[in-house]
């Protein structure tokens, strides 16, 4: 797919009538034994074909997560040409969301999508016995972080899914939907004899990926993983009570329980800024 310096996002068979179509000027189309390719036209400068501002698939994912973050030239001019537009939107400095000093989206759009699933997240939070507005908080989060990426994302979603995505409204990673099935703490479809507990492990991730894509799905997920966290740290110290521990674990990788576990950054924005701002969308008398 083709991203354009106006934001425009092309699949690729998009991108190819646009090309012949003289949308997208410097690229043209080359056809080979093997099928149709895009390549940009020759010039003295390599800075901008396409191999030098390509993207793969999973360094895109790796920058929604954070780890790679604006690393390379294609996303750091999508990233500027991103932030310019929020920056010219005339709002002011407390109508965005800010993470690590980089406007990430705006409150509107966070506030929109929990408004949108508040009756499933009060739902979820029922189920699972957890705080509605933690879990609304963490939604918060993931949808700033994921905001710049959302059509790029559904973009690509399906043609990734050989590997860990994070996916749906809660962005919970397949692998951690498959755990949740295979523990027992939540089974989008019991129906389904290819999520049973014994057999999930073996499920592709494809087959998965339509129920946690799911606005439902992705946030009973989310609310289970809060349990399930809570639950494996119950032996060690009582998660319940501390709600920036739990949204500091949500995000990293297994950790063995232990007596003292500590936040980061990002757990503490969720609780400090995020949970009340989840709380004065959720609230209910």
């Amino acid at each position: 797919m083709f991203v354009t310096d106006t934001l425009k996002v092309y699949a690729l068979p998009e991108a190819a009538r646009a090309v012949q179509s003289g949308q997208i000027p410097l690229i043209h189309i080359v056809k080979t034994g093997a099928g149709s390719h895009l390549r940009a036209n020759p010039n003295a400068s390599a800075r901008d074909n396409l191999d030098f501002v390509a993207y793969s698939s999973r360094q895109l994912y790796d920058a929604i997560d954070g780890a790679a973050f604006v690393s390379g030239p294609g996303l750091r001019r999508y990233w500027e040409v991103y932030s310019k537009s929020l920056e010219q939107s005339g709002l002011e400095k407390d109508a965005f969301i800010w993470i690590n000093g980089k406007r990430r989206t705006t409150r509107e759009h966070v506030i929109a999508i929990l408004h949108a699933h508040r009756d499933l997240i009060h739902a979820a939070a029922a189920r699972f016995g957890i705080d509605p507005y933690l879990l609304g908080g963490i939604m918060i989060d993931e949808t700033a972080r994921m905001a710049a990426f959302e059509e790029i994302r559904d973009a690509v979603a399906s043609f990734v899914l050989d590997w860990n995505v994070s996916v749906g409204v809660a962005q919970v990673k397949l692998r951690t939907a498959k755990g949740l099935i295979r523990d027992g703490y939540y089974n989008p479809d019991p129906t389904d004899p290819g999520l049973s507990r014994k057999r999930v492990n073996g499920v592709s991730r494809r087959h998965l990926y339509q129920y946690a894509v799911q606005p439902k799905h992705s946030i009973f997920f989310a609310a289970a993983h809060i349990r399930a966290l809570v639950d494996k740290w119950e032996s060690a110290i009582d998660l319940l009570g501390r709600p920036a521990i739990i949204a500091t674990l949500y995000h990293l990788s297994y950790r063995a329980p232990h007596g003292e576990p500590g936040t980061n950054d990002r757990g503490m924005q969720i609780i400090r800024e995020f949970y009340p701002l989840a709380k004065s969308i959720l609230f209910r008398e």
